[in-house]
Formats: structure tokens, C-alpha cells, sequence
């Protein structure tokens, strides 16, 4: 049963275990890999290493950054109602989690256009200035509050079957109350990365940077999923 705060209408939901949700991580992954690892060598970290080997000029090169950004925001829409569906011990075949993705690719497509949006901002930026300063540090505070409020929003779109706005709605009212911890988990995630991220750039040919590059999609399809299904179990 869900409590009522005083003098409103939305349950009160209990807190994110975030215990919880780092333990469910390697059985999420493990429990059936196929999708999940094999989704992603073959969309995310193989298109990663052949765009990189292809020379079409800048132009192309700014379509083949295109197609593998879709190409990753379909894995990651792909794989969110999988593994909710472990954590709540069911199953989703492949073929139905598929069928089930575009509400999840339109979601993570209107946060793609917030993340270019952010990027060109951030161009304008006079860097060593305090108004340079001030707009990157502007920037910064928007992705985190985003990311508090907005975490679980493509495996919302994917298992609801909600259109992006509705449900940026459905995942802004989810996350209420629990943000704080939303957001340490997003910190955590982003941690994680960044030694990832010095060794993949060091290491010599092409496998470093789209390692990486799988890494961080990794990390964005399976965290969402994993504190969805913990706030759906916090509603109950």
C-alpha cells in the first residue's frame, strides 16, 4: 500500500534502495546476456569501431555520428523493458522487446536534442572567463537536476507505452522524493566512467575509444532500468 503526503493527491512513494539497485546490476546483465552484451558489441561498440575506419569526409562523418547515436538510442530502449522484466522476475523475448522500443527512441531522442542543445551552449562559453564560467557552471547544475528528475524516462516510455511527454510527466513523478539518491547514482555511474575513460583513450588503434563509447551506453540503458524498476516496486 502507498501512503498519501497531506493535501495532495500523488502517492507517497517509499525510498530508492540504492543497495538495492547496485546489487540487481550483474544479474540483470548475466541472468541473459545475449541482448544486453550482445546488443551492444553489435550497436554500439562494433558501428563505433567501423565509422572510425571509414573515411567519407565531414560531412559524412557528421551522418555516420548520427546513425550511431540512433543505432545506440535503440539499444538502450531495446533493453530497458528486459531487464524490468528480470528484476520482476518475467521474461521479454528479444523479438517483443524490439517491437516495444520506438516510445523509448522518441524519449531518448528528446533527450539527445537537450544534450546538443547543452553542447552549443556550452560553445559559447568564453572559457577563462567568469561568464564562461558561470554559463558552464549554469550547464552543469541543469544536467544534474535532469538527470535527478529524468532517469528513468526511456524505460518509462518503453513500458508504459507513453509519448515522450508524457512520459517526462510519468517519470518526473516518480522520481519525487527521491532524487537526492537518483542523483548519487547518477554521480556514482559517472565515476565509474571516468577511469574507463582515461584508459580507453591511451590504448593504441580504434577498440579504446568505442570500448569506452559501449561503456557509457552500457551504463545509461541498464542504470535507468534498474531505478525504474525500483521506484515501481517503491509505489506498491
Amino acid at each position: 500500500m502507498t501512503t498519501q503526503r497531506p493535501g495532495t493527491t500523488d502517492p507517497e512513494t517509499r525510498p530508492l534502495d540504492v543497495a538495492m539497485v547496485l546489487r540487481r546490476t550483474l544479474p540483470a546483465v548475466f541472468i541473459d546476456p545475449l541482448p544486453v552484451l550482445g546488443g551492444l558489441a553489435l550497436l554500439v561498440v562494433l558501428p563505433g569501431v567501423v565509422t572510425r575506419l571509414v573515411s567519407v569526409g565531414s560531412d559524412g562523418e557528421t551522418l555516420l555520428v548520427i546513425l550511431r547515436a540512433l543505432l545506440a538510442m535503440f539499444y538502450a530502449a531495446m533493453v530497458a523493458p528486459i531487464i524490468v522484466a528480470r528484476v520482476q522476475n518475467r521474461t521479454i523475448p528479444l523479438r517483443a522487446a524490439v517491437g516495444r522500443s520506438t516510445p523509448g527512441v522518441k524519449a531518448a531522442l528528446l533527450l539527445g536534442a537537450a544534450v546538443v542543445a547543452g553542447m552549443t551552449l556550452h560553445l559559447f562559453a568564453r572559457h577563462g572567463s567568469v561568464a564562461g564560467w558561470l554559463l558552464n557552471s549554469l550547464l552543469l547544475s541543469a544536467a544534474l537536476l535532469g538527470a535527478s528528475i529524468l532517469m528513468p524516462l526511456v524505460p518509462v516510455a518503453v513500458s508504459e507505452a507513453l509519448s515522450p511527454l508524457a512520459a517526462i510527466r510519468r517519470a518526473a513523478a516518480l522520481t519525487s522524493g527521491n532524487r537526492n539518491r537518483i542523483l548519487a547514482l547518477a554521480l556514482l555511474g559517472g565515476f565509474t566512467l571516468a577511469p574507463l575513460a582515461a584508459l580507453a583513450f591511451r590504448a593504441p588503434g580504434l577498440w579504446g575509444p568505442a570500448l569506452f563509447e559501449g561503456s557509457a551506453w552500457f551504463v545509461a540503458a541498464l542504470l535507468p532500468a534498474l531505478v525504474y524498476a525500483g521506484l515501481l516496486e517503491g509505489e506498491r
